[in-house]
């Protein structure tokens, strides 16, 4: 049974956390350790407590606290956390292996304050210390008998999924998550699940690393954003791909590996399952620590900021840029074929850009460059045509024959449960493909959606 004593050792041990102190940030636990103060305050303040209690109560308005406790310390990013990503728990410092135990051992002393101890005590206060008039206003409603109660209890059996069925990246975040969870919980006393947490660490990463796959940059360049919906096609959904795969799939494999791998620039026609490919190999390659970090092509000029803050994140990262070209006016692709290759800083071995293009020359040139008033015209064009030069590996995607386009349509028919004649269904696709984009696999998808569709109605 909690008491205003042991709710006040509470609230000094959490000012005393090492290693987690990045969870005091938090909104939630900021609200908390406010009713905590008002609570135990040397003078009774009925109406700080009610407001304090209602606050907290509706920032975790169906959120599980102790599961919301738990997944603090899985996206925690700390000294602790990097090291057990990087080299799991052996080699880390002994010390810091001591302080994360016993920050553990206050945090459980959080989880274990319940909604209902806040409220008896609450109650106590009340009854022992209230004033005369302030009685009539807290009576019925107000009384702390009568205010909500939170969530607490961790759901069990929260991973109902197998891995092996799991569809996307994100998916695969949230099973390690509800798995480790539940094993977490199940210990009597945290401060033991030193070694659970250095091992969902070097599993999945840690901060916001473990918590999304795909990234995006701020719109301001100021930092990485997780993409929560990011799309869940995997490998065996592109059809027909099989030279294109073969070639990204050895060179990504390399460098999850630690070898030598290259840089890449998949070019093609538009629909031919250029980005589709890349953003496949995320949901591929997650659990080996494959991160996805898409940029703009107006965000190039961040391009070297950004490599170097990856640089230090102990996972492998690929740098999407879909669609990349340049106008003969922009100097960004400068910056990107410094970094690409010969550049005085070399790329980190935990990075790789794979691109995609409908051009072949990734900068626009044109007659005037041939033609114009440079002495050394020459160099110029060709300094621009050079930057495709500078990944290692390209990639062509071509327009598929018809009858490659119709083993399409019959395959993402099959995957989509779709049952139709087939010679029913290879004429429809022929009609669909002369008034909609031309043969490719983004043509073939659409043509099954609208067939999906169709058979609704």
């Amino acid at each position: 049974m909690q008491t205003i004593t042991s709710l006040k050792k509470l609230k000094i041990s959490l000012s005393g956390l090492i290693i987690f102190d990045d969870i005091l940030q938090d909104e939630k636990i900021n609200a908390y350790r406010m009713l905590l103060d008002t609570l135990t305050a040397p003078k009774l303040d009925c109406e700080g407590i009610y407001k304090q209690y209602q606050s907290f109560y509706k920032s975790i308005l169906e959120v599980n606290w102790i599961q919301y406790l738990v997944n603090l310390l899985f996206y925690s990013q700390n000294e602790f956390t990097r090291q057990a990503v990087a080299k799991g728990i052996v080699g880390i410092n002994p010390v810091i292996l001591e302080n994360v135990s016993r920050d553990l051992g206050i945090i459980q002393d959080l989880a274990q304050v319940t909604s209902q101890d806040i409220v008896v005590l609450a109650t106590q206060r009340f009854e022992r210390e209230m004033a005369k008039d302030e009685r009539e206003i807290f009576l019925d409603g107000l009384w702390p008998g009568r205010w909500p109660l939170w969530e607490e209890n961790f759901p069990p059996n929260v991973s109902k999924c197998l891995e092996s069925s799991i569809k996307s990246a994100i998916e695969w975040l949230e099973l390690m998550k509800d798995s480790f969870g539940t094993k977490f919980i199940s210990e009597d006393r945290w401060e033991n699940n030193v070694s659970l947490l250095s091992d969902y660490y070097q599993k999945t990463g840690c901060g916001i690393f473990a918590q999304y796959a795909a990234f995006k940059v701020s719109e301001r360049g100021e930092g990485l954003e997780g993409i929560g919906n990011s799309d869940p096609i995997r490998i065996n959904n592109l059809i027909c791909q099989e030279r294109e795969q073969a070639v990204v799939l050895r060179n990504t494999e390399s460098f999850l590996q630690g070898y030598p791998a290259n840089n890449i620039i998949l070019y093609g026609n538009r629909g031919t399952g250029k980005s589709s490919l890349v953003k496949a190999l995320l949901n591929e390659y997650v659990s080996r620590g494959l991160r996805l970090v898409q940029l703009k092509k107006n965000q190039i000029s961040i391009f070297p900021k950004l490599v170097e803050e990856l640089s230090e994140i102990p996972l492998k990262f690929i740098v999407f840029i879909d669609d990349l070209s340049f106008n003969d006016v922009e100097e960004d692709y400068k910056n990107l074929k410094s970094l690409l290759e010969g550049g005085v800083e070399s790329r980190p071995a935990n990075v790789l850009v794979y691109a995609t293009s409908n051009r072949k020359h990734l900068v626009r040139e044109s007659f005037a460059d041939r033609l114009g008033d440079d002495v050394h015209a020459h160099d110029s064009v060709e300094e621009k045509l050079s930057l495709a030069d500078r990944f290692g590996i390209t990639v062509t995607f071509l327009s598929p024959d018809q009858e490659t386009y119709l083993k399409m349509v019959e395959g993402i028919a099959t995957q989509s449960g779709l049952t139709m004649d087939k010679d029913e269904l290879r004429q429809r696709a022929l009609k669909w493909v002369i008034m909609h984009n031309g043969r490719s696999g983004r043509t073939a998808r659409q043509f099954i959606d609208y067939l999906l569709g169709e058979s609704l109605f």
